[in-house]
């Protein structure tokens, strides 16, 4: 272990004592180096940037194809319900961590329920919703008409 740090402590030494000799470290070859460096780290960039636009290339949608992901529906982080059109045909596929599987086969003839999904209007309870209304209708409303705005920038 001593041996170790004495090759260590001696190895860190040596260049300062030699640069000392010199009056302080050369300019031009510390630049270099530096230089050097840089080239390298950015060709390992490039060259990374380069595998891994060439491995990880997804393939494009071809709009002129026969299968088409009509809609999809995320239930769960790695589940999903997905509405695929095959040649004029309508699937209802289930995408989960195991793999995709046919739910169903729907007809075009088959009529789909539409289910309208709540908005945030439908969260608020309906007293606090009449309590705003009746605080909001005993306001008074400052309204003028078109073209007889103030002259504080507003229309002429």
């Amino acid at each position: 272990m001593r041996k170790l740090a004495a090759v260590t402590t001696a190895t860190l030494l040596l260049p300062a004592a030699a640069h000392a000799d010199t009056g302080g470290p050369d300019l031009l070859g510390s630049l270099a180096q530096m230089v050097g460096s840089l080239i390298l780290v950015i060709g390992i960039i490039l060259i990374l940037y380069y595998l891994a636009g060439r491995l990880m290339k997804m393939p494009q949608g071809n709009s002129a194809g026969y299968i088409r992901v009509v809609e999809t529906k995320h239930l769960a982080p790695k589940k999903s319900l997905m509405l695929v059109e095959v040649g004029g045909e309508y699937l209802l596929l289930s995408n989960s961590g195991e793999g995709v599987s046919l739910i169903k086969q729907v007809e075009m003839l088959e009529e789909i329920e539409v289910v309208e999904e709540k908005g945030a209007a439908a969260l608020i309870p309906t007293r606090l919703k009449k309590k705003l209304e009746a605080l909001a209708g005993g306001l008074p409303r400052k309204e003028a008409p078109l073209g007889q705005l103030g002259k504080s920038g507003g229309f002429a």
